[in-house]
């Protein structure tokens, strides 16, 4: 970490966060989607899912949603 510019740094730990809040994001829609009983429940889930494979996805497997 020596020698990388304070504006990189700080450009990836914004990156990360941004990523890491999809994930959470994503999971709390899981867990609102398991609680209705409804057709949005699914839905709910789906998206979850879809969410949550992304932030996190991107976050510690490398995934760079950004450059697409």
């Amino acid at each position: 970490m020596g020698l990388r510019e304070p504006n990189s740094l700080i450009g990836e730990w914004l990156e990360s966060g941004w990523l890491l809040g999809i994930g959470i994001g994503g999971l709390i829609l899981i867990l609102l989607g398991l609680k209705r009983d409804d057709v949005l429940g699914p839905i709910f889930v789906l998206m979850g899912v879809a969410l949550a494979a992304l932030g996190f996805g991107a976050q510690f497997l490398g995934w760079n949603p950004l450059s697409l």
